[in-house]
């Protein structure tokens, strides 16, 4: 049920995001031919193509995030569109978590607090797009054994469609890479705006 309410929200978000586009199609079909029948049904059939065509990419990204998310532990629900994701990993030593963001081909600008029990970084989630980039922190909590992953990605996920739940695929990216093999576990929220 989870994984229908996430298509429907990228389908409909997807649409909205393209109305512009859909309206300059309208308004250069009109000048062209004018104002009569034959242009106003060809203007008619443009909205179901375009809901046909905007439904095909909403299935390929749901598709593309339950597989990002496969093995993971992370639940694939409608909130993965939103602005800022977290997850919580248990049993893995933030030893491990240093040096895999030190050498992690995605990260950058990567700060440590003063405590040490936090640090800060740049993760680029889209390899083709390298200047775009999501702000990430993990928070050690020594105590209970946990790492809290948080991923904001509001600056990616209001630049259209081919972006939709960046925060979410650049989360699993960054827990890929702090899982051991086999060993998927640890709890997710996703919270912010809706992207």
């Amino acid at each position: 049920m989870a994984r229908g309410r996430l298509l429907l929200s990228l389908w409909g978000a997807t649409f909205v995001d393209s109305l512009p586009w859909m309206g300059v199609a309208w308004v250069t079909g009109f000048v062209d031919s004018g104002l009569s029948w034959s242009t106003l049904a060809d203007t008619a059939l443009l909205l179901p193509a375009w809901a046909l065509l905007w439904l095909a990419w909403a299935v390929h990204r749901t598709c593309s995030l339950l597989r990002r998310a496969r093995g993971l532990g992370i639940p694939v629900a409608g909130d993965v569109l939103r602005g800022t994701q977290t997850h919580t990993l248990a049993d893995i030593p933030s030893a491990r978590i240093r040096a895999e963001l030190s050498a992690a081909k995605r990260a950058f600008a990567v700060t440590w607090s003063d405590s040490g029990n936090r640090v800060r970084f740049r993760w680029r989630p889209f390899r083709f797009f390298s200047r775009l980039s999501a702000q990430g922190s993990v928070t050690f909590d020594e105590a209970l054994g946990e790492v809290r992953v948080e991923v904001q990605g509001d600056r990616l996920n209001g630049r259209g469609p081919l972006f939709r739940g960046a925060a979410f695929i650049a989360l699993c990216q960054i827990v890929r890479s702090f899982e051991p093999a086999g060993g998927p576990g640890g709890e997710h929220t996703g919270t912010g705006e809706a992207g």
